[in-house]
């Protein structure tokens, strides 16, 4: 039985520098304004089991084994959908804090408009905590599996050379392998660098899917941890907090169990 602790290898973000001209440019670029998840690439798992990552930025289309960037941001998402196959629908309730739902559709599909009644707190709002476990659309004892119900983590990256972080879903099959890593970070999150790889899995269905497994690659130091801070977890929080509705609200259906 070995007692050594293994060390953690800092890595230097040039772009989060004090002086650092490309920090100076997105302050610049943001203004005022602020940030939207549409201003984001999304990388999606990838469907079947497959263990490569396809990730598309302005045209350009690059597979990789992992995904290595910063953890500037995080979300919590939950959604209904309309019927136990999400595929080309709009999720009728989304959540982003996993405690009160937000109405987005009226298409309500095979769902019962009494039983989502039930669940009312306000004017399309909802309670999100007894919906996701009550017995219409809950968890039940297959977490996730064959509900209308999904809930999931969003986790923003920033890979070294990019400007704007990329977003991934941490879907229902992969939360077991996240949760634990996610709350045994040694270092605040925005200090530390992440390596994303994918395992094929079996769901309870028996069908192959895409897992995500994490690592921790390395950390940043403090300074530059409070700039990347400043210039991406704040604008990143205000923007997953925002009040699910419109246009703008995120819709994803990955591929997991």
């Amino acid at each position: 039985m070995t007692t050594a602790i293994a060390t953690v290898q800092t890595i230097d973000y040039p772009a989060l520098r004090a002086d650092s001209r490309q920090a100076r440019i997105i302050e610049q670029n943001l203004g005022d304004e602020p940030m939207r998840e549409t201003d984001l690439v999304r990388v999606k798992t990838p469907l079947g089991g497959a263990t490569k990552w396809q990730v598309e930025i302005n045209g350009n289309q690059e597979t990789c084994d992992e995904i290595v960037g910063l953890f500037v941001g995080e979300a919590k998402r939950g959604m209904l959908w309309p019927s136990e196959d999400p595929t080309e629908q709009r999720p009728v309730i989304i959540t982003n804090d996993l405690l009160v739902g937000y109405r987005v559709s009226d298409d309500l599909g095979g769902i019962d408009p009494k039983a989502l009644e039930k669940y009312r707190i306000g004017d399309r709002k909802y309670d999100w905590a007894a919906l996701s476990t009550g017995p219409e659309f809950g968890y039940g004892g297959g977490k996730g599996s064959g509900k209308r119900v999904k809930e999931s983590r969003i986790i923003a990256l920033l890979r070294e050379g990019d400007v704007w972080p990329m977003l991934v879903t941490v879907g229902p099959g992969s939360l077991a392998s996240w949760m634990p890593f996610r709350k045994r970070l040694p270092c605040f999150h925005y200090e530390a660098v992440l390596g994303l790889k994918l395992e094929k899995a079996k769901g309870g269905s028996g069908q192959p899917y895409s897992m995500i497994v994490p690592r921790l690659a390395g950390t940043i130091t403090e300074e530059q941890g409070e700039i990347a801070r400043r210039l991406y977890t704040e604008p990143l929080k205000a923007m997953f907090s925002a009040i699910p509705g419109g246009a703008a609200a995120p819709v994803t259906s990955d591929d997991e169990e």
